[in-house]
């Protein structure tokens, strides 16, 4: 029971911290510096792309906890 607890923090962790935070600081990079895009635009493309990715990583965790309380309950 801890292991899938732990697990789920670092599911937690990963979709909603490390990939959202790895790609704004990646985009930035890439899109104000090397292409040489305005930040105003550079923002507000990354936000509006980390806010679709945001409500598809949300619906999966819900699907995944659902997927595990049901599990849970059969046992």
């Amino acid at each position: 029971m801890k292991a899938k607890t732990q697990k789920l923090k670092l599911y937690l962790l990963g979709y909603f911290l490390y990939f959202p935070c790895s790609f704004l600081i990646i985009y930035f990079i890439w899109m104000n510096i090397v292409k040489s895009v305005q930040m105003g635009e550079v923002m507000s493309n990354c936000t509006s792309i980390i806010g679709i990715y945001y409500i598809f990583a949300s619906v999966w965790f819900v699907l995944l906890m659902q997927k595990q309380a049901k599990h849970h309950e059969e046992k």
